[in-house]
């Protein structure tokens, strides 16, 4: 493998009302807006265009934004890659009872998550966690252990579509940055 383009998935539904309130997305499969769909579109236009790069295959984690913005980012390539089958390993990090939910109802239910530190953190800490959910350790051992997975059969240039803490996590392993460098990207 060349290189590894790690693309974040286009706005989704979720993302764009994080605008008026805060929403805990997590794994939620929250699909596309037309702003997302068009930023997908837009960055396979900049890929088709570049001669840096030589996609010669393709992956998304298996949630429907990564997997769709995929799609829509191998439209405009000129030679499309070998997609490999959409991969839960590359999904974003679990958020466990939190998904769905708004952040204001989350903390009232679960006052320690506003209020302890041993909690309070769980979003930017790599030890700490939502109910049933991942922290952030758990996450870059899952979507490393996929990424070795397939990297045996890349050719040339790997596209990876997946979600903004499982990206930050990959990069964190790929690079050997500490926790607190991974949190700042």
């Amino acid at each position: 493998m060349r290189h590894l383009i790690l693309l974040r998935h286009g706005q989704s539904r979720i993302n764009a009302a994080q605008q008026t309130q805060s929403i805990f997305c997590g794994q939620l499969d929250t699909p596309l807006t037309e702003i997302g769909r068009r930023q997908a579109r837009d960055a396979g236009r900049i890929l088709a265009a570049s001669s840096k790069y030589r996609i010669s295959h393709a992956v998304s984690s298996s949630l429907g934004r990564a997997a769709e913005t995929l799609e829509l980012v191998l439209q405009q390539l000129h030679q499309p890659p070998f997609r490999f089958p959409a991969r839960a390993g590359f999904n974003e990090r679990s958020l466990g009872l939190f998904e769905g939910r708004p952040e204001q109802d989350v903390l009232e239910q679960f006052p320690e998550y506003r209020d302890n530190p041993q909690f309070s953190a769980f979003r930017a800490d790599f030890h700490q966690k939502a109910p049933g959910g991942e922290n952030l350790t758990e996450v870059s051992q899952r979507a490393h252990r996929e990424l070795l997975q397939h990297l045996p059969y890349v050719t040339d240039d790997l596209l990876l579509v997946s979600h903004c803490q499982t990206i930050r996590c990959l990069i964190g392993v790929l690079t050997n940055a500490s926790p607190q460098s991974v949190m700042q990207l």
